[in-house]
């Protein structure tokens, strides 16, 4: 089903919550820094003083130069840059899902590209408990210092997978007896009427145009998010959110009724 990919490209990471993240869970991946001379305000302090404890090497500038890096970014006074976060390709999916087996569940995005969306769907698939965010090689957002920010340090435990063509991967992930649950404004089942279970995966569509011909077609399941408001659609972070804590609501409520059978 193709190679594997792997990026190691060194990443920029900023924002007072993203870098904290970082300093928790890949504090060794963290190259240098740069901070707001002459800040004392929040918690700026403190990271910098536990990046100099780190022996990270670390630049104040002014607040000019500093929004120059961030290029328009929140930064908050604070820049990382660090090894570059390491996307997965098939071969490491295949192993994932094997190993989880029967617990498997992941999230796919079909042509999500703002990467503030895919951002926000990391966060809330690591939230969720998600083993993994899958997302097509082409016309798919990246893992940009924008996304890497509103993943806020989502990006350093949720497993990334990149994957060359989708359409090949969902077949073999309904091979592989995973289920298919694909999100449509105008499937006639509601997400809440339904009955998901694991191993799972739910697929949400880009921006705008929601799920493409082929990948509704490979789905084994359709569900709509009911919508009682004017507005049409949901954001494509707050509809992953909405299924993957439907799908964690419906298995803790199985899951306590076996226990107390």
């Amino acid at each position: 089903m193709g190679r594997r990919t792997r990026s190691k490209k060194a990443h920029t990471i900023y924002g007072v919550h993203a870098v904290r993240a970082l300093l928790e869970k890949r504090p060794g991946a963290i190259l240098s820094a740069t901070a707001l001379r002459g800040s004392s305000a929040g918690s700026l302090p403190e990271l910098c003083k536990t990046l100099e404890e780190l022996g990270v090497p670390l630049q104040r500038v002014s607040r000019t130069e500093l929004d120059q890096l961030a290029q328009g970014g929140t930064h908050q006074g604070i820049i990382t840059r660090t090894r570059g976060l390491e996307e997965v390709g098939i071969r490491e999916l295949e192993e994932l899902v094997i190993h989880r087996g029967k617990a498997f569940r992941g999230l796919v995005l079909d042509g999500v590209q703002d990467p503030r969306n895919l951002g926000a769907c990391l966060r809330s698939a690591d939230a969720a408990g998600a083993d993994a965010v899958i997302v097509p090689k082409n016309r798919a957002a990246r893992l940009t210092p924008v996304a890497l920010k509103a993943a806020t340090g989502a990006a350093e435990t949720v497993r990334m997978v990149r994957v060359s063509n989708l359409a090949a991967t969902l077949h073999w992930l309904k091979e592989a007896g995973v289920w298919v649950v694909g999100a449509a404004a105008d499937a006639r089942r509601s997400v809440y009427d339904s009955r998901l279970e694991t191993p799972v995966v739910l697929v949400i569509g880009g921006e705008g145009r929601g799920l493409r011909r082929l990948t509704r077609e490979l789905c084994d399941e359709l569900v709509s998010i009911p919508m009682q408001g004017a507005v049409a659609s949901l954001n494509v972070s707050v509809a992953a959110g909405i299924l993957l804590f439907e799908l964690n609501r419906q298995l803790t409520i199985r899951s306590s009724g076996r226990h107390g059978a």
